[in-house]
């Protein structure tokens, strides 16, 4: 079985969410890595940000199907987000680039 459509729909949007309001969901992610005492370089922001979107599509799921995701669906999944990876990994580095900057 494969992600539904309306799953990878909803994924697309969170990350296109992201894409467009970078700045300020950059900026809550590195205050919760702060808080919990991780530091916010590109990396940990990298797999906050992956994790947030398996969260998304995990908690969808589970919400409209009341199942967890199969193996097949999580492959999926993951092809998908990789493929978000570099534009995020940009703009991540624009982001603390632009902090450092400012400190």
């Amino acid at each position: 079985m494969t992600l539904p459509n309306e799953v990878k729909a909803r994924l697309e949007e969170g990350i296109n969410e992201w894409l467009l309001n970078f700045d300020e969901i950059a900026e809550a992610g590195m205050i919760f890595l702060e808080k919990i005492g991780i530091e916010p370089n590109l990396e940990t922001l990298l797999g906050y940000a992956a994790g947030v979107l398996d969260s998304i599509v995990g908690s969808f799921i589970h919400a409209q199907y009341d199942r967890g995701m199969n193996a097949e669906e999580d492959e999926e999944m993951i092809e998908l987000i990789k493929g978000k990876i570099p534009a995020l990994e940009l703009k991540f580095k624009a982001f603390l680039r632009e902090r450092e900057r400012v400190a």
